[in-house]
């Protein structure tokens, strides 16, 4: 794992720029998985005017990794609905380029992705507890590809979590997913995030806090600015 420690968040944000930037300008397809969330908010505003209209980008396609889908016949769920605001409308990327999981598709996500080349590049975010995309405390299952998980499940393995009886299903790429993403990028920034920055870094692998399980991942930057990174004691990780 590399680890790349930022002044800022903007700094931060334009480390994981240059890593999609790169990635988006080889000459073919090109498959990137993006997050929601506050983390990536800065860098959307930096990606979306250099991709918005490219024909240089046409080849991009674009996958969720994580999804809750309506239980009242909406099209999409509230993740796609995230992105669209946060990324997709801005950068006019049309629905066809745009990949989701449903209650259709996710038995054959992973074969799909595979097929289609398997993703380049993902950007990730770290839970204030712990987990990654929807892979929480204590009901992850660490072998897993994509999988389903009832609320019910993951309301009483973490009962602080929103109930939401309108998403009783959530759908998740698995641990072994995200193993399989050529360039796993992870950005945290923040001071909220710092201490559990730290605990992933210096705890073993446990589904107490599942992003332990990607320090296993073998091509992860992980990008924070000062903030999140000042709990750490930066000689402990020039070897990570």
């Amino acid at each position: 794992m590399k680890l790349i420690v930022e002044e800022n968040t903007q700094k931060m944000s334009e480390s994981a720029l240059h890593i999609l930037l790169g990635a988006m300008m080889q000459d073919k397809r090109v498959n990137i998985s993006l997050t929601s969330g506050r983390s990536p908010i800065e860098l959307y505003k930096m990606l979306a005017p250099e991709v918005r209209d490219q024909e240089k980008f046409k080849d991009i396609e674009y996958y969720l990794f994580d999804e809750a889908p309506y239980m009242d016949g909406k099209p999409y769920g509230p993740n796609w609905e995230e992105m669209q605001k946060l990324f997709f409308e801005e950068a006019n990327i049309p629905e066809e380029k745009i990949h989701d999981m449903t209650m259709e598709n996710w038995e054959t996500y992973d074969e799909e992705i595979s097929r289609a080349g398997g993703i380049d590049v993902m950007i990730i975010g770290l839970g204030y507890d712990g987990h990654f995309c929807s892979n929480c405390p204590r009901c992850t299952p660490m072998d897993s590809y994509s999988y389903a998980m009832d609320r019910a499940t993951k309301n009483k393995a973490n009962p602080d979590y929103p109930k939401r009886e309108h998403l009783p299903i959530t759908l998740t790429m698995g641990p072994k997913s995200l193993m399989k993403v050529k360039h796993l990028v992870m950005i945290v920034n923040g001071k909220e995030k710092a201490g559990i920055l730290k605990q992933v870094l210096d705890s073993p692998i446990t589904d107490e806090l599942p992003s332990t399980v990607l320090k296993l991942h073998p091509n992860m930057t992980l990008i924070c600015d000062k903030d999140a990174a000042s709990e750490l004691n930066m000689d402990d990780y020039k070897r990570l």
